[in-house]
C-alpha cells in the first residue's frame, strides 16, 4: 500500500494522544521516545501551533489539538483505505476500527456482529473495548461507541437503534423459599440484586406502570455488582430477585431457571444508541459500520 511519508508526523501524534503518553507511543510505534518527540515538534513548527501540552508523566490535548485529532485522524485513515483500494484494484474498505460496546451486550451480541462485518471486508482490523463505563471516545480513541441509556448533553453524534425492555425476574429457588411478589408494593421485602454502575436513577429504585397507574418502590439491596454477567449468575443461584433486560434473562425464563415477576407491570425501557466524535468527514468504513450494527440489531428480535 502506499503512503505518504509526510504524513508520518501526523500518525505518531494520533498514537501518543490515544496513549496518553510518548514513552507508550513509542514503544507502539517501534520508535525512540526522543525521535516521538521530535517528529512532534517538527509538525507544531510546520504548523506554528501548538498540539499538545507536554509534562515529564502525560501530554493532553490543547485546542487546536483537539481540532487537529478530531478532523485529521478520520482523513488520513480515509486516504490509507483509498491507497489500498488503488493498490488492489477494488474498493475495499480496510483500516483500523475501535468499537466499545456494554460488557454483557457485547460478549453476547456485538462481537458476533462484529465478526460478521468483518467477514465481508476482511481487510479491516476490529478492536472491541468491552466497558459498562461510557468511555471518553477521544482519550480512548474509540470509533464506534454502543451506549446503553440516555444520552447526557454533548457533542457526540448519536444513532438511536431502539429500545431495550426490562422485568423483574427471580430463581424457583428464590421463590419457594421467599414466596412471589403479588403487587409492586411487596418488593420491598425481598433481596434485591442491584447493578451498581446503573446511572439512570437510583439504583434501589423503581418505578413501574400499568394502565397508567405508577408505582414507586424502593428496593431492599442485599447484594451490589457491577457485572450484568455476575448478576445473571447470582440471581440463577437464588440470591435475589433483580430488574435487568429481558434480552439477558428471557432465556433462562423460557427454561425455566428464572421466573418473570409482576408480568402485568412494564419497567421503562432504556434507548440505545451508536455514537461517535462530530467530525465533517467521516471514513467509508465508520458509516458501513454503523449501517451494519443497525441492520443486526433490527434483525435480533429479543433486543427489540
Amino acid at each position: 500500500m502506499r503512503k505518504n511519508p509526510d504524513n508520518t508526523a501526523w500518525r505518531v501524534f494520533f498514537r501518543v494522544v490515544e496513549r496518553g503518553s510518548l514513552t507508550l507511543a513509542a514503544e507502539d510505534l517501534a520508535l525512540e521516545p526522543s525521535s516521538v518527540s521530535r517528529q512532534l515538534t517538527a509538525l507544531e513548527h510546520r504548523l506554528n501551533t501548538q498540539l499538545l501540552n507536554r509534562s515529564t508523566r502525560k501530554v493532553s490535548l490543547t485546542p487546536a489539538g483537539t481540532r487537529a485529532y478530531e478532523q485529521m485522524r478520520p482523513l488520513l485513515e480515509e486516504m490509507d483505505a483509498l491507497l489500498a483500494s488503488l493498490d488492489q484494484g477494488t474498493p475495499e474498505l480496510s483500516g483500523r476500527l475501535r468499537v466499545s460496546a456494554p460488557v454483557a451486550l457485547g460478549e453476547r451480541h456485538v462481537s458476533i456482529w462484529l465478526a460478521g462485518f468483518q467477514r465481508q471486508h476482511p481487510a479491516v482490523v476490529l478492536d472491541l473495548v468491552l466497558s459498562d463505563r461510557a468511555l471518553d471516545l477521544m482519550a480512548e480513541g474509540i470509533d464506534v461507541a454502543l451506549r446503553v441509556g440516555h444520552l447526557r448533553a454533548s457533542s457526540l453524534v448519536a444513532r438511536p437503534l431502539g429500545q431495550l425492555s426490562h422485568g423483574l425476574y427471580a430463581s424457583p429457588d428464590y421463590l419457594r423459599v421467599h414466596g412471589a411478589p403479588l403487587q409492586p408494593a411487596d418488593l420491598g421485602e425481598h433481596r434485591a440484586l442491584v447493578y451498581s454502575w446503573m446511572t439512570e436513577q437510583n439504583p434501589s429504585q423503581l418505578l413501574l406502570s400499568q394502565a397508567g397507574e405508577v408505582a414507586k418502590v424502593e428496593l431492599k439491596a442485599s447484594f451490589l455488582l457491577n457485572s450484568l454477567g455476575a448478576i445473571h449468575s447470582a440471581l440463577l443461584a437464588g440470591a435475589g430477585l433483580h430488574a435487568g433486560p429481558d434480552w439477558l434473562l428471557v432465556p433462562s425464563a423460557r427454561r425455566g431457571e428464572l421466573v418473570k415477576l409482576l408480568p402485568d407491570w412494564q419497567l421503562p425501557a432504556l434507548p440505545v444508541h451508536l455514537v461517535r466524535l462530530h467530525s465533517r468527514f467521516v471514513p467509508q468504513r465508520i458509516s458501513a459500520l454503523c449501517d451494519w450494527l443497525e441492520q443486526c440489531w433490527q434483525q435480533l428480535e429479543d433486543l427489540r
